[in-house]
């Protein structure tokens, strides 16, 4: 008995079979990338993301042995937005969660709202869409979100998935679809993650080697996904979602007060996930990996990648070289579309393995600068389990480790998504009462990493430099942009 996962990514679509006692039965992945344009275009090809489910699922059915698949469950990245006809044909290219150029309609919903919506979230997006193009509007049948897409593929179920009612600002609503001149039937309806939705069409079904038939159950948005499935489910246990972008997600008892770190709901109910992150974690390591000259490689480095050994050649603080990751903008807790990258520090007497060094303890850094806000505000953080990209990485663990001062986990499945799209099946089936139940009895540790006190007291004097970095340089930011927009011409 098993459960299939199926996560969409910025870079790859993944699918595991995750055992009934949390084991990993079987993991294919596919190459899905994101498309950059001119202008702030962040875009994907959503039929690649079908594809590619379709023929990672035919892969990992193939090595099952007979084990039986119950259930069906999707994530995926998110705020992406997917316009589609009656037929399930996109009209044109989703809109990544990378993608901010909604900037007056992000305006528009949060004046509507009563609460800031960013650029990247869903409704702003949908409204530059449907003001876009007047066949658009003739032929739109759906507005989807990321993994619903593909549930809507899967089972011909048009379904949102809502965690909690306190997403609505930041989904939709029918009071803000209304209240902004907005059809609201071309957006579907809202279900709860861990309700069956619909079953395996006979077409999807032997395009990717299962029994027709299969319960399809409404997953989580990646987010809440792994936070379920890293079992970060207890206050002061954050979960560090590491991939293309970065988020560390705090468990709290409360929502953060301020604007600087996003509150939303937890997926368990009375609890809070308070959260702030990084826009390019992973993009930035694949980024100087191309301009560095190790070689092009696209979606996720594997910690075997040179760029790691050469970091690791270089001490603590990388010769006090500091690197800011803000390649394209950032979120919480910056709320910053302007702010870019920059190396400080440099000098003559540095060379590949510190620049190495100093872009790979930039994520352990700009994670740290939430995480001190949170502190601050009197959310305690006594543990990080690490999902993702970073999960497999030992070196960026144990870097974070010492940056953080508290001790990193990993868990025995590293892409926690899958682990939190099985606990949703495992809800849906009765084969648990909760969702914390599910977590609980599918989440295994792996490794632990404890922080080192004395590189943890280096890395405290480059943090306070780096700190001072980002506050310093945000009207140099500002500058920058305005002449990027004169070379535009906007």
């Amino acid at each position: 008995m098993a459960y299939l996962s199926i996560d969409i990514g910025s870079s790859s679509v993944k699918v595991g079979v995750i055992g009934e006692s949390g084991e990993l039965l079987g993991l294919a992945r596919r190459a899905s990338p994101l498309l950059h344009g001119s202008g702030g275009a962040h875009e994907s090809d959503a039929t690649l993301w079908v594809d590619a489910a379709a023929s990672a699922c035919r892969e990992v059915s193939s090595r099952l042995g007979g084990a039986e698949v119950r259930a069906i469950s999707v994530s995926g990245n998110g705020p992406t937005l997917v316009p589609v006809d009656a037929e399930g044909a996109p009209l044109g290219l989703a809109l990544s969660w990378m993608d901010r150029r909604a900037v007056a309609e992000a305006a528009e919903v949060s004046a509507l709202a009563g609460v800031p919506v960013d650029p990247s979230f869903y409704l702003p997006k949908a409204l530059k869409l449907w003001r876009s193009s007047e066949e658009l509007r003739g032929r739109l049948r759906w507005f989807f979100s990321c993994p619903e897409y593909l549930v809507f593929a899967l089972s011909g179920s048009a379904v949102t998935y809502l965690p909690h009612e306190g997403y609505g600002p930041y989904i939709w609503s029918a009071e803000l679809i209304a209240g902004l001149g907005l059809p609201v039937e071309r957006f579907p309806p809202f279900v709860a993650p861990g309700t069956a939705v619909g079953r395996l069409g006979a077409g999807m079904a032997g395009r990717c080697g299962l029994g027709a038939g299969i319960p399809v159950v409404a997953g989580y948005p990646d987010f809440l996904a792994s936070i379920v499935g890293s079992a970060a489910v207890r206050p002061g246990i954050a979960c560090d979602r590491g991939g293309t972008s970065e988020a560390l997600n705090l468990c709290a008892t409360r929502p953060f007060p301020g604007r600087e770190l996003l509150s939303l709901p937890h997926a368990i109910d009375g609890l809070w996930n308070v959260s702030g992150g990084l826009s390019t974690s992973g993009k930035a390591l694949e980024w100087f990996s191309l301009v560095a000259g190790y070689g092009e490689q696209s979606g996720e480095l594997d910690e075997r990648h040179e760029l790691f050994a050469e970091a690791a050649r270089s001490p603590a603080g990388a010769k006090n070289l500091i690197f800011l990751p803000y390649l394209a903008g950032e979120r919480a807790p910056l709320w910053d579309a302007d702010r870019r990258g920059a190396f400080l520090g440099l000098s003559l007497a540095h060379n590949r393995s510190d620049l190495a060094r100093a872009v790979c303890e930039s994520l352990g850094y700009g994670l740290r600068l939430p995480i001190e806000i949170a502190r601050r505000g009197g959310f305690p953080l006594e543990l990080v389990r690490s999902s993702g990209a970073s999960a497999r990485n030992r070196f960026l663990d144990s870097l974070k480790a010492d940056i953080f001062g508290i001790p990193v986990e990993t868990t025995a499945v590293p892409d926690c998504e899958l682990v939190g799209d099985a606990c949703a099946s495992a809800l849906a089936l009765g084969d648990a009462a909760s969702i914390a139940e599910a977590a609980q009895a599918l989440v295994r540790v792996a490794a632990r990493y404890e922080p080192d006190p004395a590189r943890m007291r280096r890395h405290e004097e480059v943090f306070a430099e780096y700190r001072a970095a980002v506050t310093a340089l945000a009207p140099l930011d500002a500058g920058l942009a305005r002449l990027r927009g004169r070379s535009e011409g906007r």
